[in-house]
């Protein structure tokens, strides 16, 4: 969804006034009816208002701008509201009045990073305590098109920073969290909100060479469906139990994901058993007959949609043209009841329609919005989402106590940030601390100099500023330079072409190097990976530390790292690749695995040097892992795992235990990560060199040890093959944890297909 297409929407919507009212089941039209019986499961409730309406107000709610029906009570309702790291702009949210503003947290690529999924609950609690304030106040409605789970499949995708990383067990556990969080909350006798997973599926392409997202046909092998891009769809509908799904731009194989009857019926509905609704991308059921050409016609076009699965239109094809389709026959009336029956059913859930003293979510206000606890823990995400990429000779941290009297320059584009530092998808923030601000607040009284200079734009070549950047730093104890990249070059709608740092700000970097006391620390803000080879090389380049998008709190969270008040602890949830890596590779080759003109995707089948991997960070004290086992190998046998389990992926195959011990001077969190190497026993298939099986952040003091746990389940062992078949094979399952391999398990007997 285009910003351009949400502004215009969210006027349209609020000129016509946004209805946050609620029926009225007490004394309203239809409180004598099953509608407003309680006792009643949601789905009958639901097919006895269907039953009460006309054929003309049917239409009218199958769009996501729904009229009112007056003559039952019934008020509007906008379902389009977004939420996607905190209440954002959109038709169906309003800020002003007593609640100008929501928590702005940082971007889920920064929440990836921080691999901590009880944060990301948390977050997403928080999210939907603010999203019920705001609806109480008709400012927002109940359902949320967020998050985005698609897999950050290449680093030039524009909207990679919407999601957790490239990994789709990473993925699958932060969808998790994230929906349960928004979701369920003190009442579960209803939805909290509504989430809604998207964008089912493949969708990963904005606009490269010519080709758009609204005529993409992305062509996935079943081995990469299965494999790469179902994994998170199916943790969020199955296990989560989301609301709801979204269907993409694109097409899968030749068939737009909208009309895609076997990804939305046979795929969600049937073996994912999603218990909701299927909601079309904005204008993406026009783009079946416009765009693709799948269709004809558009009475063929409402068919295939409706007939898919597709229940709610995000734009007015259904509204204009199922009159049409009803006319010639390619659709019934019960279809459109069917469709109607799956969303009011999420209304009811949500407790639309029961009375507001029995609901303690209805009781919700500006009192919870941007509380202390939203404010500190904005922070404390955007602190654990933190990589440090290189501290050569422990440069950082800086020690306040020792800078008396010294001036520290800043410089450089995003030094400044301010909503910059909020992404994409983001709504008005109670403030907004950018790094100066950051360092100053950190600095105040303790006679510590801070001054700043632009020095360049983040991508436009202009050396006007150039001079008194370069001054600023000759003159300066200190410097660091701030740069990165910003919509402009990533957002929906954008793809990168080049990954590359903008040659000005690179250019600045080495004049800077010339005349600096010490060597410079690098601070890069973006939502993707850039090829930081030179500052990762360059001995005038003390430290590089990478911030994504830190959200409202942004510029306080790095100046705690910076000045050692917060222990550095994030992990890159995607892969950075070498500049040539564009070349390489078409971004329409949907392929993991490589091939002779595609040298791999992701940490998992990447065959190139990458200049920083999947899970790379450093921090400023020092870890020591042991295996407290006194074997470093074991069998175990595939036959008789069949035999004393039922045939299910989290049978246990072996319990890990791994101690870890802060060897190093100061207090800090680790991240653990837990890989596997299957076996290849099969000419010609390709295994992942190493898959995440497994992940834990916890705090050690100085010296401490705590012992982390990871099941190795048969579902960590499987190998998919090529026709999307998944085993369970004989041979050395390597496991290795962070960068150490730690030791290995056998598995005995016969290649075993798994259900």
């Amino acid at each position: 969804m285009h910003l351009f297409f949400i502004l215009f929407l969210t006027r349209i919507v609020w000129i016509n006034g946004q209805s946050g009212n609620f029926p009225d089941c007490k004394s309203g039209p239809l409180s004598p009816f099953p509608i407003c019986n309680q006792s009643l499961p949601s789905r009958q409730r639901a097919l006895d208002l269907i039953s009460r309406m006309t054929l003309v107000e049917k239409i009218s709610h199958m769009i996501t701008t729904s009229d009112a029906i007056s003559r039952l009570g019934l008020p509007k309702y906008e379902w389009w509201s977004e939420a996607l790291h905190g209440l954002a702009y959109s038709p169906g949210v309003f800020f002003g009045g007593d609640l100008p503003a929501a928590t702005s947290f940082p971007m889920p690529i920064n929440l990836g990073a921080t691999f901590n999924m009880r944060l990301v609950h948390h977050i997403a609690s928080i999210i939907s305590t603010e999203a019920r304030a705001f609806n109480n106040e008709d400012q927002a409605g109940l359902t949320f098109f967020t998050p985005n789970i698609n897999i950050f499949r290449d680093p030039r995708w524009g909207r990679g920073q919407e999601t957790p990383g490239e990994d789709p067990f990473l993925t699958s556990q932060y969808v998790y969290a994230f929906i349960q969080g928004l979701q369920h909350g003190d009442d579960e006798r209803y939805l909290k909100i509504a989430g809604n997973c998207k964008h089912f599926d493949a969708y990963d392409l904005e606009n490269w060479n010519g080709t758009t997202r609204h005529y993409f046909n992305a062509k996935v092998t079943d081995q990469d469906l299965v494999e790469t891009y179902l994994p998170s769809f199916k943790t969020c509908i199955q296990d989560a139990q989301v609301a709801s799904i979204m269907c993409s731009y694109n097409s899968i194989n030749g068939i737009p994901a909208c009309a895609h009857q076997f990804l939305l019926e046979t795929i969600a509905r049937e073996s994912f058993h999603l218990n909701g609704f299927v909601v079309g991308d904005c204008g993406a059921i026009a783009n079946i007959l416009y765009t693709h050409h799948y269709t004809l016609t558009v009475e063929d076009t409402v068919a295939v949609a409706l007939h898919a699965g597709t229940d709610l239109d995000c734009g007015i094809f259904y509204l204009i043209h199922l009159h049409d389709a009803l006319n010639s026959k390619k659709i019934v009336e019960t279809d459109i009841d069917q469709a109607l029956m799956r969303t009011f059913d999420i209304l009811i859930r949500l407790g639309w329609f029961d009375p507001p003293e029995q609901q303690i979510y209805r009781h919700l206000n500006k009192n919870n919005v941007n509380t202390l606890e939203a404010r500190q823990l904005s922070l404390i995400s955007a602190q654990e989402s933190i990589v440090l990429l290189k501290n050569m000779n422990n440069a950082l941290p800086l020690h306040i106590d020792q800078l008396m009297n010294k001036k520290i320059a800043l410089i450089g584009p995003t030094a400044d940030a301010t909503v910059t530092m909020q992404g994409i998808y983001h709504g008005r923030a109670p403030f907004l601390i950018d790094p100066i601000t950051g360092f100053k607040n950190l600095t105040t009284g303790k006679l510590i100099n801070i001054e700043y200079a632009h020095g360049c734009g983040i991508s436009s070549y202009d050396e006007k500023d150039f001079a008194a950047a370069i001054e600023l730093a000759r003159s300066s104890d200190i410097v660091f330079f701030f740069g990165g990249i910003d919509h402009t070059i990533e957002e929906e709608g954008v793809d990168r072409k080049s990954i590359t740092l903008p040659d000005i700000q690179l250019t600045l970097i080495q004049q800077l190097e010339k005349v600096t006391r010490s060597p410079l620390h690098i601070v890069i803000m973006s939502g993707s990976g850039i090829d930081l080879s030179y500052i990762r090389d360059s001995i005038q380049c003390s430290s590089l530390t990478w911030i994504g998008y830190p959200g409202q709190s942004g510029g306080l969270a790095l100046a705690t790292v910076i000045f050692g008040q917060y222990n550095p602890a994030g992990r890159l949830p995607i892969t950075f690749y070498p500049a040539s890596y564009v070349n390489e590779v078409s971004m329409f080759d949907m392929q993991m695995r490589p091939s002779p003109v595609n040298p791999g995707r992701t940490y998992k089948f990447y065959t190139g040097k990458a200049i920083y991997e999947f899970g790379y960070g450093l921090s400023y004290t020092t870890f020591n892992y042991t295996w407290n086992n006194n074997t470093i190998f074991s069998f175990y046998s595939i036959q008789s795992l069949i035999k004393n389990n039922s045939k299910t992926n989290r049978t246990l195959i072996s319990l890990i235990r791994i101690n870890v011990t802060n060897t190093g001077n100061m207090a800090g969190d680790d991240v653990v990560l837990a890989y596997v190497t299957p076996p290849n026993i099969i000419d010609g298939e390709i295994v992942p060199f190493k898959q995440l099986f497994g992940f834990e952040r916890i705090h050690l003091a100085i010296n401490e040890t705590k012992e982390v746990f990871f099941p190795f389940t048969i579902e960590a062992a499987l190998t998919i093959a090529r026709d999307a078949s998944k085993w369970l094979h004989p041979g050395l399952y390597h496991i290795t944890i962070g960068q150490q391999r730690m030791f290995s398990i056998e598995l005995e007997g016969q290649s075993t297909q798994w259900a």
